[in-house]
This record gives structure tokens, sequence and C-alpha cells, in this order.
């Protein structure tokens, strides 16, 4: 359960930091919590990666968190979003699903 923690803590991170960029393009002071933020996520992405597969976690960690930066850069930051791109975002959600339980049934 800790790797799901911090499996999860690292999607945060690296969705805030990802976001950071663009919200705070232009303000070179910002860079060094931008930095912070991502060093931070793959870190935590490693502490995971001691109980979970690589594949899974990678794939839960790209796929939630290019889900959530897409879907917070539409609220937030005004991107539109066309029907392909949620079909492709609900593919990507899907072929972490499958990794997960792929690997399950390896291990039984």
């Amino acid at each position: 359960m800790r790797a799901w923690t911090a499996l999860f803590a690292a999607i945060a991170l690296e969705v805030t930091g990802t976001l950071s960029l663009k919200l705070f393009a232009f303000d070179q002071g910002q860079l060094p919590l931008t930095f912070l933020l991502l060093a931070g996520s793959y870190w935590l992405l490693a502490q995971a990666f001691r109980q979970i597969p690589v594949a899974v976690a990678f794939a839960v960690w790209e796929a939630t968190g290019l889900l959530l930066i897409t879907l917070l850069g539409a609220a937030l930051l005004g991107e539109h979003l066309q029907p392909l791109q949620l079909l492709a975002l609900g593919g990507l959600l899907l072929g972490a699903a499958l990794l997960h339980r792929g690997t399950r049934e390896a291990d039984a």
C-alpha cells in the first residue's frame, strides 16, 4: 500500500510541476520550485518501483499524469479538448489497467 501511496504522490508532484512550467513560463524565479517538484516525483516513482512492477507503475504514472494535466489544462488554462483526444486519454487509462491486470495474473 505504501508503494501505491508513493506512486500517487509522484503523480501529484509531476502534475503540479508540469503545470507550473506553463503557469510560470516567464518567471525564472519559479524554475527551482518546478525542478524540485519534478525531482520529487521521480524520487517517489523510484520508491514505488520497489514493490510495483516497473511496467505497471510507469503506465499508471504516465497515463494518470497525462489525464490530469490534460483535464487541468482545459479547466485552468482554457485549452480545448476534441472528442478524439478524450478517446485517446481513455485508451491510455485502459492500457494501464490492462497492464496491471496482466501483471497480477502472471504473479498468480
